[in-house]
């Protein structure tokens, strides 16, 4: 591919990456070089202040959950602390993960410019891209802002909270963004302030964190899924065409190159992504259980910020299924789409190409949690299952507690 192309590729990868890009650069992490000192300081800066932040958000948050567990360990009063704790303990792995692979990420888009279909590109190629460009477009825009209103949500009740209760004539105070521990007294008007900003700024980072990996995830594999479903279409039209021999040849060979790149790339995004996608397995089942019982019996105040975290919690790992299980039928149909091609029409050694093809595609291309199982809509299917089981043990506990 020459240069200009290349770079014209790139371009069109990062738009598709935009929001996600967009995000990184909030945390001080970017693909691209810093372009003079004072640049690289202020970006080295910023994601100091985002990882410590978060840090001593989720510590703080792990200290009030023992606390309120040692105290009154009630299912109603420790619960609830659980959701908000997993994502931000979810957040900081996402984020070291993004720095510890930020030069990794890079390398693999340069690498998926290379093989990216540029014009000119016949007609359902053509149609593949614009529709794959489109339907990612508008799941990276509705993840995006279900995020971001979930935590400015959060962010706001206990200001609407407060109202609403002078409103009604009752004396009140105002609360505050998490329920969290912190070793001198927040109540006092200055540190309420200072903990009421801090929190919203350790809330708003987790969410550039989340939004910056699930979709730098979901974009690299929809562009997989995109190229394997192009490659499908030329395997379609083997033998259609009047081609020598040769031609008909060299033709596979190039096809199978793009094919074993696939794998390539497919493997290298796993391994980039396998620890927080073990993560994102353990702990989402968790999260979903318990928003859902802060939702259905605890706190219908705060129902918009819980409703739109759900909706967050079931995208995200939902989108990581979607994409995973995307990426292992677009595989799995590169073995059909050779056989419904005109191989009959080719000669032996066309044929024996065409049959180690068939041999790799039959292999699987799946993401994985750490090899502990692989990633597909079944293992969406097994959280919400599981997660619903939790919420059924919570609630056969909760109305017992109510009893006595």
């Amino acid at each position: 591919m020459e240069e200009s192309i290349r770079k014209a590729a790139k371009v069109e990868i990062n738009e598709s990456l935009m929001l996600s890009i967009f995000s990184m650069r909030h945390i001080g992490l970017s693909f691209d070089k810093p372009k003079n000192a004072s640049a690289y300081f202020r970006q080295k800066l910023i994601f100091l202040a985002s990882v410590c932040g978060i840090c001593c958000h989720v510590f703080s948050e792990f200290i009030n959950i023992g606390l309120t567990f040692a105290s009154s360990p009630r299912v109603e009063d420790v619960v609830p602390l659980f959701h908000t704790f997993g994502y931000g303990a979810l957040s900081i792995a996402k984020v070291f993960v993004l720095w510890y692979k930020i030069t990794v990420f890079g390398e693999l888009i340069d690498e998926l410019a290379r093989i990216w279909p540029m014009p000119p590109l016949d007609k359902d190629a053509s149609i593949n891209k614009e529709k794959s460009l489109a339907a990612l477009r508008v799941s990276h825009r509705w993840y995006f802002a279900t995020n971001i209103l979930g935590v400015w949500f959060y962010n706001l009740t206990p200001i609407i909270i407060y109202f609403y209760r002078v409103w009604q004539g009752h004396d009140t105070q105002m609360g505050f963004v998490w329920v969290s521990w912190y070793p001198f007294d927040k109540h006092q008007p200055i540190a309420h302030i200072g903990v009421y900003l801090f929190e919203i700024y350790a809330g708003v980072t987790c969410v550039w964190i989340m939004i910056s990996s699930d979709l730098l995830f979901s974009g690299m594999a929809s562009h997989i899924a995109l190229l394997l479903r192009i490659l499908q279409k030329r395997l379609e039209s083997l033998g259609s065409v009047e081609k020598t021999d040769e031609e008909n040849y060299e033709e596979i060979r190039s096809n199978i190159k793009l094919h074993q790149r696939l794998i390539s790339y497919c493997n290298d995004l796993e391994e980039a992504f396998s620890l927080c996608n073990l993560i994102n397995i353990v702990m989402s089942s968790i999260n979903i259980c318990c928003v859902v019982f802060v939702i259905v019996l605890l706190e219908p105040l705060m129902a918009i910020s819980n409703k739109l975290f759900l909706g967050s919690a079931l995208m995200q790992v939902g989108t990581l299924c979607w994409y995973a299980d995307d990426i292992f039928h677009a595989n799995e149909n590169i073995a059909a789409a050779v056989y419904n091609s005109s191989w009959y029409k080719l000669s032996p050694r066309c044929r024996r190409a065409l049959a180690f093809l068939i041999l790799r595609s039959q292999k699987p291309i799946a993401f994985t949690a750490m090899k502990f199982t692989n990633i597909s809509l079944v293992t969406y299917s097994s959280i919400l299952t599981r997660s619903y089981s939790y919420f059924a043990l919570l609630y056969t506990i909760y109305n017992k507690n109510k009893k006595y």
